[in-house]
């Protein structure tokens, strides 16, 4: 039996409970000495401990404001466990008379500081398996050159959506998806390239190919396109969903949309710092209809989809670009475009301080002024996060004035993974089903059950039931449009 160790879970199961174990009895060992050690060290390293983790609170928080948004509490605690393992190092090596104790003192503490970096990702669910610490999302991934070679050179298409009450999967169907990894080039934004990936369900790969829908997800900031793979295993998801629907799951596009080695994140606008909002509603679909054929039948084949920095995203793009994404998903993100400097740097940086060019882009400006009939989308919130809960709640509200079918939702969670991944896994039945109909179908209230369903994070390929949670608010106006295309066969 070959154990595949890059699938050890990193947030549940054993292993976490097993570090923590060790973890707890190598900080009291730490602790414990003579008296000296107890009477004097161990306050100072605690008192040392509390002072460093208030100044990295106040640096990265008020003063540079690196992540944007306020940290859980428990965070900072994880961290100060870490800290107080470190500073009790020196004292405990310096009470120490035998050789071995001094050089296993190191160690010790660094077992500590693992399970303290353990305790953080087990928060934010970020690092799900032991090689996700490695750019592993536990699937293959492949190059467009290598797809190309196992592909025939023409597969005939339907020259309408499928829809999997009326679809038949071929015969050389595989079980599994693909993962391909791909530069999307920038013809129109000319913007930097950078890799982006691009799941293929397996009813793209048999002959016939099904007429498939487009989701597009984008990343939170800091991060990468990388980030959907790793963090929720998307492909994993969306593999077990493809083998409960006959083959059937979108076409997943994860294009970079932070620019990630740029000062300032193109924030899906077009603006002095590029034209993100013009590669993501052109270069992108461009080129997925080109190269895969996908979501050629109409607008009403694509989504857009995003957590965080790409809730917003997707959010300003369904807002100022509703031809091109109708339907949308925006996963915990804000009420509008934000950078670490602040609003003013911002407008000033992107469009040399014109506030009305800015508010021609800004989604809640631009609802104020526009209806919008065929426009479905639903938003999440998580339950604890008191930061970007009520901006999510703005956001809804607004889009519900402007005449959208759109639903709120609460997450389970803050601003972490458990959160994050849930807009996209708790409605996609709706998606599918909306991006295949000819007309669009309107939102509907799921109906309550765990959020988790019974999917698990490192699992290859996870049987899947759909999930739901609490509906927050919900409104329903008209269902989604969409315009017949015409029906073409497509070459692999």
């Amino acid at each position: 039996m070959v154990i595949n160790v890059n699938s050890l879970p990193l947030t549940s199961g054993a292993a976490p409970v097993v570090l923590d174990v060790l973890a707890l009895a190598a900080l009291i060992w730490l602790l414990v000495g003579p008296r000296r050690h107890l009477q004097r060290a161990v306050p100072i390293a605690v008192a040392s401990t509390f002072a460093l983790t208030v100044g990295l609170w106040f640096v990265s928080e008020l003063l540079w404001n690196l992540w944007g948004a306020p940290l859980p509490l428990a965070v900072y605690c994880f961290i100060a466990i870490g800290i107080l393992a470190m500073i009790l190092v020196i004292p405990k090596v310096m009470v120490q008379r035998s050789l071995w104790v001094r050089i296993s003192t190191p160690v010790v503490a660094a077992v500590v500081v693992l399970a303290s970096a353990s305790l953080v990702n087990q928060d934010f669910q970020y690092y799900p398996t032991l090689g996700s610490l490695f750019e592993d999302s536990g699937v293959a991934i492949e190059s467009l050159a290598q797809l190309k070679l196992q592909q025939p050179s023409a597969v005939r298409m339907s020259p309408t959506p499928t829809r999997e009450a009326t679809w038949t999967p071929p015969a050389d169907m595989p079980r599994d998806g693909v993962v391909i990894r791909t530069s999307i080039p920038a013809t129109i934004s000319h913007l930097p390239e950078a890799p982006g990936y691009v799941y293929l369900p397996p009813a793209f790969l048999g002959s016939p190919r099904a007429n498939l829908p487009v989701l597009v997800l984008i990343h939170g900031v800091p991060g990468g396109s990388f980030d959907w793979l790793r963090g929720p295993q998307i492909a994993q998801f969306m593999n077990g969903y493809a083998q409960d629907h006959k083959g059937l799951a979108p076409v997943v596009v994860m294009p970079d949309a932070g620019a990630i080695n740029a000062k300032y994140p193109p924030l899906c606008l077009d603006s002095r710092q590029g034209k993100g909002a013009t590669y993501l509603t052109q270069d992108v679909p461009n080129w997925i209809k080109k190269t895969f054929g996908a979501g050629t039948y109409s607008p009403g084949q694509w989504a857009i989809g995003g957590f965080s920095y790409g809730g917003t995203c997707a959010m300003q793009l369904a807002t100022n670009y509703p031809n091109v994404y109708p339907t949308f998903i925006d996963s915990s993100g804000e009420n509008e475009p934000t950078i670490n400097q602040g609003r003013s740097e911002l407008v000033r940086a992107y469009f040399g301080g014109n506030e009305a060019a800015f508010a021609k882009q800004n989604a809640l400006d631009v609802l104020k002024t526009r209806r919008y009939t065929t426009s479905a989308g639903v938003v999440t919130v998580g339950a604890s996060d008191s930061f970007y809960r009520p901006q999510g709640i703005e956001v809804y509200e607004a889009m519900k004035q402007a005449g959208m079918d759109v639903q709120l939702q609460e997450a389970p969670g803050g601003h972490a993974w458990p959160a994050w991944k849930y807009g996209v896994y708790n409605n996609m039945d709706w998606l599918m089903g909306r991006l295949t109909a000819g007309t669009g179908r309107p939102l509907v209230a799921p109906k309550p059950q765990p959020a988790t369903g019974t999917w698990r994070a490192g699992t290859t390929t996870p049987g899947w039931k759909r999930p739901s949670g609490p509906l927050v608010r919900s409104t329903a106006s008209h269902a989604a449009g969409h315009r017949r295309g015409s029906g073409v066969e497509r070459i692999a």
